[in-house]
């Protein structure tokens, strides 16, 4: 995919939110509004449905872009930087020489009627002019015989048609029409000298190949936008997920842009079947990524959605809510084996055997830590009651709190140190404070504060031993008894 389209595409998946803001045709084809859902719902409305063999071209223009860069990637190489666009086109018609082969001998190993190269080659250049076109596509009738995904050699020779397909959609139209002239009298492909002899100018050859990626990007554009109510469709089932409408469709279009990418026509499924699975599967990554506040594994969110549907089904058969063993029969979380042998017992009303209740015990474990990973966390500023004073916050307890009389005598005890302190010089105070940590609860080092006073740790030592003992004094140490 081109990185064109897909930031176009990215735009029309976050045009939600500026839709807000600006008016536009819609709101007055709609008749006025400023919701830019409903706005957003109206303008993808107005684009038509595409029926099937609208998509098969438009898958063929968004492949040919495809096709010729690996042709291109085939030719060059380190010493090789460019190359020319007449040896592109007969790289192009090599493969179709030999995908036309293996069409016709698949065909009649199977004993089917061969396909018509005119009648693919006119389709294909039809698409040159437009890709809806008026009519059935003669290919995709022809493949649609019953065997279409049900036969491995039927799917190869699906594979091969739409390649030749791609290729002659290629082809300048002066060279199909030489081509189809050449094939409708020799009833056979050219050698490859006399193909070179039908290619035009280099000049003429580069505007066919800038076409192509033109009409590509505009497939592109047209697949996507034709399917964009898909999404909607999708998004509308994951409502109350933790995720906003808007962020919902936004992530549904970006799954749709890897499905219009890794789409393959040739395995003749239908578009939107094919992309209802990227897009289910992009919206339920960015629930599970982005909807909660802790993260969950994208495996566990699937477990705890099957958790909690059969949950509710077992509340409706019991008439009760289902008890952790109940729902640890499962598959989720116990061997099928397990699980019947289990049942089976619990009908005939006999005692479970301790190693199936050992592992019955261990399955209602994982059901209890899978039921408790589903649980929201809450914001201790979630306010509690009609009032806006009160939050949750204010209703917990802090284990690391001190108790009401312990900050009281701890306070006391500050106030009994600080006077017995006040005894002592400016200095024996401050190495006190600093040796233990008085002042900021970090106790230091002799060294530490001997380069603090720019003196030997000797020398603090000694003020340390003079200012303890001035503390030990009885008219000192009496107060700070108590607290010992």
């Amino acid at each position: 995919m081109s990185e064109k389209t897909e930031q176009k595409t990215k735009a029309k998946a976050v045009n939600l939110k500026k839709k807000s803001t600006r008016k536009t045709k819609t709101t007055q084809v709609v008749g006025g509004g400023d919701d830019p859902v409903r706005l957003y719902l109206k303008e993808i409305g107005l684009v038509e449905l595409l029926n099937i063999d609208q998509e098969f071209w438009l898958a063929t223009l968004v492949d040919s872009s495809k096709r010729l860069d690996r042709v291109k990637e085939d030719h060059l190489s380190p010493k090789r930087k460019e190359i020319a666009p007449s040896t592109l086109f007969r790289s192009i018609f090599i493969e179709i020489s030999a995908d036309w082969k293996a069409i016709l001998e698949d065909t009649e190993e199977l004993e089917q009627d061969s396909p018509s190269f005119v009648e693919i080659l006119d389709e294909a250049q039809e698409l040159q002019i437009t890709w809806n076109l008026d009519r059935k596509s003669y290919l995709r009738k022809y493949l649609n015989n019953g065997l279409w995904s049900r036969n491995d050699l039927w799917d190869e020779v699906a594979k091969n048609c739409f390649k030749v397909f791609v290729a002659l959609y290629l082809l300048p139209h002066p060279v199909a029409i030489s081509l189809r002239d050449h094939f409708e009298s020799k009833n056979k492909l050219p050698s490859g000298r006399t193909f070179s002899r039908y290619l035009p100018e280099d000049d003429l050859l580069n505007q066919a190949l800038n076409s192509t990626s033109s009409n590509a990007e505009d497939a592109q554009e047209a697949i996507i936008s034709a399917n964009l109510r898909l999404v909607v469709s999708i998004a509308k089932r994951f409502v109350g997920r933790g995720s906003s409408f808007e962020d919902l469709i936004q992530e549904g279009n970006i799954g749709l842009l890897r499905a219009v990418h890794k789409f393959d026509v040739t395995r003749g499924f239908k578009f939107s079947t094919y992309a209802t699975w990227w897009i289910r599967q992009a919206i339920t990554r960015s629930i599970a990524d982005q909807a909660r506040t802790i993260r969950i594994p994208v495996h566990l969110l699937e477990s705890i959605q099957r958790l909690m549907r059969a949950q509710r089904e077992l509340t409706q058969v019991l008439g009760r809510e289902p008890r952790t063993e109940e729902l640890a029969l499962s598959p989720d979380f116990m061997d099928e084996a397990d699980i019947h042998a289990i049942r089976k017992i619990k009908e005939e009303g006999t005692e479970l055997p301790p190693e199936l209740r050992r592992k019955l015990s261990k399955a209602a474990a994982k059901v209890d830590k899978t039921l408790r990973s589903a649980e929201e966390p809450m914001s201790l500023e979630s306010p509690v009651g009609t009032g806006d004073n009160s939050q949750l916050g204010d209703f917990i307890e802090d284990d690391d709190a001190l108790a009401p009389m312990d900050a009281a005598a701890r306070e006391m005890l500050k106030e009994q140190v600080h006077h017995a302190l006040g005894a002592l010089t400016d200095r024996e105070r401050e190495v006190l404070e600093l040796r233990y940590g008085l002042i900021d609860g970090k106790d230091h080092t002799l060294e530490e504060v001997g380069q603090y006073f720019k003196v030997t740790r000797e020398r603090i030592r000694q003020i340390e031993a003079k200012a303890l003992r001035k503390l030990r004094h009885p008219t000192r140490s009496r107060d700070l008894r108590d607290y010992l």
